[in-house]
């Protein structure tokens, strides 16, 4: 039985390409900047936005994506909410520092966990001649 295998590369998914941080309407970034600082303040909940159709949204999420990775302030990370039974023109989403508290609290306990189980370090002992 004859067969052809050939590897075929797929783009990772949800990573668009970054639009120029000039080219970012300015309203945008302002809104981006609006809500941030909405969800730092109320962490437990997130946003919701409507558009006339899906194609808006996607030019949305492709700027603001954008826009808190090259945010001159830092970048932040921007998440939009797996909802299930929503209308394709309508996004859940939150924008959230890059690191949440938990995530943070984590990282400091692997890197102390790696450092308690570290193999101690192995002193070489010296070759001994035979005596005669």
């Amino acid at each position: 039985m004859g067969r052809k295998i050939a590897f075929v590369p797929t783009a990772a998914p949800g990573v668009p390409a970054l639009v120029n941080i000039d080219d970012i309407p300015q309203n945008v970034k302002d809104e981006v900047e609006e809500i941030y600082a909405a969800l730092k303040a109320n962490p437990n909940g997130r946003m919701r936005a409507e558009f006339d159709n899906t194609a808006e949204l996607r030019v949305y999420v492709a700027q603001v994506t954008s826009y808190c990775e090259q945010r001159p302030a830092g970048a932040i990370r921007f998440r939009k909410s797996p909802i299930k039974k929503l209308p394709d023109h309508i996004m859940e989403f939150r924008i959230t520092d890059l690191k949440t508290p938990n995530e943070e609290i984590t990282e400091d306990i692997r890197t102390a966990t790696a450092a308690v189980n570290a193999p101690a370090p192995t002193v070489a002992k010296k070759a001994t001649s035979a005596k005669k």
